[in-house]
């Protein structure tokens, strides 16, 4: 009777062991295998093959763990009856599945949680002699379930998306761990990808750029006042810029030469690109071609504005001032009723904010567009227009574009401009 009950101690023993490997295996994050993998390259090799085929690896697990409780039922359900008689078999079934859950369940399986990287690591190559022995039954069993499963499902799930770390990164500013201006830098990051470099280009309209053939004394006090470091120059008509001038390059000759000289003297060749270049690609432009503005160019071939690199840096890490310069106002102030938008302010400006996707055109890129295509047409001071995601009212208008905006998610009486 020794022997029964050293064998029925065994297998309970093995079914814990294969709980907690289920419970360590499954518990690892991407970060956790690549950590082993660089602490101990030859077990988190074999930690890292294992967890790269999911399917093989849980199969094996529950084979084998399967095995063992059948076995200790069977052997269980024998001695019973060799002792007391069948009778007993009901009491002993409950007794065992006691015991099945509190030892070789819940409690293995909470150890693992707490040291899963330490186990996963030990008997990892053991789960992988086990895979190649059940092989066989794991290609059956495999191909079974992915064809009931086919029948469910539509698509293959993705183990680790851009929203699964995004949401890691939120878990991690609710854990304190993660500062609030470190997890918007990290989405910032991201979104630059499909940002379009139109979306942070200085327009056309706003930008300062001189005539190349123009002499330096005639046009010296407009560059100081301006206080900028780099200017386009143009050649015939503001639309063709054909130059970069470098206001460093500009002071330093014009001490050498007080008597004056031609802008085109000192002009750069400029980088030109087209307005559905996103900003992740023109950051890559700027690093291989050393430059630090670009042109940016229309469908049609003319300026649509330029862009630097300080409007890229600004992307990620939010508003850069200059010393002296005059600090934009906020994109989005939360007021008593609502909230005061500014007219270029984008969506996700918006989405951060209030917490509402607006559905847009992909060519519309701002708060205002969006609203003047609601529209149909440019709208007075004061002007109401309601969606279903609240009511947006038009607080300014300079030149024929929305400058702000007050806007309050309930459709009531606290739509007044403050």
């Amino acid at each position: 009777m020794i022997l029964p009950i050293v064998l029925f101690s065994t297998l309970l023993l093995l079914s814990g062991l294969f709980s907690s490997l289920e419970t360590a295996f499954t518990s690892l994050t991407p970060y956790d295998v690549e950590d082993l993998f660089q602490k101990n390259r030859r077990r988190g090799r074999i930690v890292k093959r294992l967890s790269n085929h999911s399917d093989i690896l849980l199969t094996t697990l529950l084979i084998g763990n399967n095995l063992v409780n059948i076995g200790a039922s069977a052997l269980a359900t024998t001695m019973t009856i060799e002792l007391f008689g069948s009778q007993f078999v009901g009491i002993m079934t409950g007794g065992l599945t006691l015991v099945v859950l509190i030892f070789c369940e819940v409690t293995p399986k909470q150890i693992a949680l707490a040291n899963n990287k330490r186990l996963a690591s030990s008997l990892a190559i053991v789960v992988l002699i086990l895979s190649w022995i059940f092989r066989p039954f794991i290609w059956i069993i495999t191909a079974v379930s992915n064809l009931l499963t086919s029948l469910f499902t539509d698509e293959d799930r993705s183990h680790f998306t851009l929203n699964n770390l995004l949401h890691m990164v939120k878990m991690g500013e609710n854990l304190g761990i993660v500062k609030t201006y470190e997890k918007q830098m990290v989405k910032n990051v991201f979104r630059i990808d499909d940002t379009p470099v139109q979306a942070i280009m200085t327009h056309r309209t706003e930008t300062f750029c001189l005539d190349r053939e123009v002499n330096s004394e005639d046009v010296y006090r407009d560059i100081i006042e301006q206080r900028i470091r780099r200017i386009p120059l143009y050649k015939d008509e503001p639309e063709n810029i054909v130059g970069i001038l470098l206001v460093k390059n500009f002071l330093k000759e014009r001490l050498d030469r007080p008597e004056g000289f031609s802008l085109k003297e000192l002009e750069e060749k400029p980088l030109i690109i087209p307005r559905s270049c996103k900003v992740n690609q023109l950051f890559s432009l700027f690093k291989k071609e050393n430059l630090n503005i670009a042109v940016v160019l229309d469908e049609y071939g003319g300026l649509d504005g330029v862009v630097t690199i300080h409007d890229v840096v600004q992307e990620i890490f939010g508003d850069l001032d200059d010393e002296g310069e005059e600090r934009d106002p906020e994109k989005i102030i939360q007021s008593k009723n609502g909230w005061v938008i500014q007219g270029d302010a984008d969506f996700y400006d918006i989405k951060d904010a209030l917490g509402i996707e607006l559905v847009h055109n992909k060519g519309i890129l701002t708060i205002g567009g969006y609203l003047l295509e609601k529209l149909g047409h440019i709208p007075d001071k004061g002007e109401a227009i309601k969606l279903p995601e609240g009511t947006f009212v038009i607080q300014d208008i300079q030149n024929n574009r929305i400058e702000s905006i007050f806007f309050n998610k309930n459709d009531s009486e606290h739509c007044e401009t403050l």
